[in-house]
């Protein structure tokens, strides 16, 4: 007996509505959910999403052979048959994504943060009609060619082990449809479903241990555990799998009439579902879409949160349906229609060529405008640079004004060039006093080095700037993002020079292991994940700065710098975030950030160190990473007398695009200090 096409979309549908219920214990009850807002109740299904998404290969690989053997002409058409439901269902819910996204500032690829499972499905039908269309002895070693092909690809591109640790099973469907075992034997049953029993219950519950395995044994290399970890999935998705396979062939179906028209409702729309509910996961959540953006709608009660989801995933699932139903009628009725549609080949091939075309015009265009910077850049360092040498790197700096206090405006981890980004606050205030703006080494003007970007190398780089530039004392650090832990550790190693701090959106000293939350089981993955995706990052950079593709990336610097006088050196700006964004110095100082945050986890202010902390109303109000930011600056603070947080309106870009109010918050607290 076989499984038939009804029973396995009971299945998938019944398994369709628990991949739900994974998703959403992942934004509720998953460990790695930041602690403010984790709540009880769906831990069970956070470590099952593979597992159940495993059997939906299952079913393709096992009914597509199935076809096969049965239709004549079985692959003419294969692919539009195949995939016109698919894309049409992805393309409009990836347009409903895409309008929420920017309606609530959340913008970001994929745009469907769950729909990895669509681009795996597509590109394993791509390798069945490429290899199976051909009647050959070497088809399924091809095809598990392929699928580990697409594996190695989705490990070197960094993609998480989800994209790929159950494409393996679709190669277990093709295999069980061709070699389909007989059930009469009781023990042949018995051993059957024992033996993958015991395989799953072994490799499930250590892969999911796998870090506690990593420190056992010392191990210095997390890839050969999340390796290991990636084997034991597969043998754990496939033999969950084959059991299921075999249980659907022995359980009766169920003859209960309500019963089987529910779980066919479902069986028929699985793909809508999948698609349509990680949108309600995302909109009343405790976050959108990222723990850096404000929830739209959240539902902090478990049971609420779930009933909400399901009923409206389940309404727009069938309105997507019904849609789709539609559509296809039209086409089947439309003469038109159907040739646009078996056209497509000629339209993809023009497409194509439209794309490489402007491509190579718009870089050629963008090379010329980075070309027509150099002046300028040239001209901007020969006016405004002063260059230092410090340990035998030279350090550009941008220094203005006079007075008794010196001001040490530090740039951000993405800043590509403080010495100009910066420039708008440094002249507000060097009306009244000495501004120093630094670029840290391979930034801006500043010289790169190989030295290891720790917390010590950019103290010891702000220490030696000043100390060139004659600066020992009358200090006020003013840092801006990651180099607020830059200026605490300066504040412990030589507080003498030091007298005040004005961090403008800091961070925070605490906010090391709210990195973790995520997808990251433990501080070695989370490392060895760093050092892959920033070499991945720069890859992607190098191809984006060649095609010219790099502008679209480039920060809307209308936006950031409307008014602050610096028009002229707009593109010099482009340039140097060209030049300098997830470059090897940006990425080496990203990789050991959480190391770098945790040399100052405990760090606390000097009773007598005046300090203001200015908090944009974005970050106070996202509790970005899931962080009361104003409360872990009121940990740090330990003097409430000359420390306190202010409130600035806008976002974290406040510091470029509004100075004037940075600098008078700045102006307002050192009168109050001193």
């Amino acid at each position: 007996m076989t499984v038939n096409k009804t029973r396995s979309k009971n299945i998938l549908g019944i398994f369709s509505v628990l991949i739900m219920l994974h998703h959403l214990g992942q934004r509720t009850s998953a460990f790695w959910v930041p602690a403010n807002v984790r709540q009880h109740g769906l831990e069970i299904f956070v470590p099952i999403g593979y597992l159940l998404v495993s059997f939906f290969f299952f079913c393709s690989g096992y009914g597509l052979i199935k076809s096969m053997r049965s239709k004549e002409d079985y692959f003419k058409g294969f692919l539009i048959k195949r995939l016109n439901r698919i894309l049409f269902i992805f393309v409009v819910t990836e347009i409903i994504y895409l309008v929420l996204r920017v309606m609530n500032d959340a913008t970001g690829l994929p745009l469907n943060p769950y729909s990895w499972f669509i681009y795996t499905i597509i590109i394993l039908y791509f390798g069945f009609f490429l290899i199976y269309r051909k009647e050959r002895k070497s088809a399924f070693i091809l095809m598990a060619a392929w699928v580990l092909l697409y594996s190695v690809i989705c490990y070197v591109l960094v993609m998480g082990n989800w994209w790929f640790n159950a494409s393996p099973v679709f190669l277990l469907g093709i295999y069980m449809a061709d070699h389909e075992p007989s059930l009469e034997d009781k023990k042949k049953r018995i051993i059957m479903l024992s033996i993958p029993a015991v395989i799953f219950l072994i490799a499930f519950p250590i892969s999911e241990k796998i870090d506690y395995f990593f420190r056992l044994f010392k191990l210095q290399d997390y890839g050969i555990a999340n390796m290991a970890r990636v084997i034991l999935q597969i043998a754990a998705c496939s033999c969950f799998s084959f059991i299921v396979y075999i249980a659907a062939r022995l359980i009766p179906e169920v003859k209960n009439s309500i019963v089987q028209k529910v779980l066919g409702f479902f069986g028929g729309m699985t793909l809508e579902l999948y698609l349509i509910h990680g949108l309600f996961v995302q909109l009343f959540g405790h976050h959108f879409m990222t723990d850096s953006k404000p929830p739209v709608c959240y539902i902090k009660n478990v049971f609420l949160y779930v009933l909400v989801v399901f009923a409206l995933a389940t309404a727009s699932a069938f309105l997507l349906k019904k849609a789709y139903d539609i559509t296809e009628a039209f086409y089947e009725k439309s003469d038109m229609f159907k040739k646009f549609c078996k056209d497509q080949k000629k339209t993809a091939l023009v497409v194509s060529i439209i794309v490489v075309v402007f491509t190579v015009i718009y870089s050629i265009n963008r090379h010329q405008l980075s070309k027509d910077s150099v002046k300028a850049s040239e001209k901007y360092k020969k006016e405004s640079i002063t260059s230092v040498n410090v340990d035998g790197t030279e350090i550009a700096t941008y220094t203005a004004g006079e007075g008794d206090y010196t001001l040490v405006l530090l740039g951000s981890d993405w800043n590509p060039c403080p010495t100009l980004y910066l420039r708008p606050l440094a002249d507000k205030l060097s009306d009244t006093y000495r501004v120093v703006v630094i670029d840290y080494p391979g930034k801006g003007y500043s010289a790169d080095t190989d030295k290891e970007r720790t917390t010590q190398f950019f103290t010891e780089t702000i220490h030696g700037t000043l100390g060139a530039l004659g600066v020992t004392d009358h200090i006020i650090l003013v840092p801006n993002e990651l180099s607020g832990i830059y200026a605490y550790n300066y504040i412990e190693k030589y507080p003498e020079g030091v007298v005040g701090l004005a961090g403008v959106t800091a961070l925070v000293p605490g906010i090391a292991p709210h990195f973790l939350d995520g997808n990251y089981s433990s501080v070695n993955e989370y490392r060895w994940y760093m050092k892959r995706v920033t070499r991945l990052e720069w890859l992607q950079q190098k191809f984006l700065t060649a095609t010219g593709y790099v502008r679209l990336q480039i920060p809307m610097f209308d936006y950031m710098f409307y008014g602050s006088g610096l028009k002229e050196y707009y593109p010099v700006m482009e340039d140097m975030f060209v030049k300098n964004y997830m470059q090897p110095s940006h990425l080496r100082e990203l990789q050991i950030v959480y190391d770098n945050c945790m040399t100052v986890n405990d760090f606390k202010l000097p009773q007598d160190l005046p300090t203001l902390f200015i908090l944009d109303n974005y970050v106070k109000s996202t509790d970005i990473y899931g962080m009361k930011w104003s409360s872990e600056y009121k940990k740090m603070i330990t003097n409430e007398e000359i420390q306190s947080i202010k409130i600035v309106s806008g976002d974290p870009y406040t510091i470029y695009y509004n100075p004037s109010a940075v600098a008078k918050m700045i102006d307002d607290f050192i009168a109050e200090s001193y």
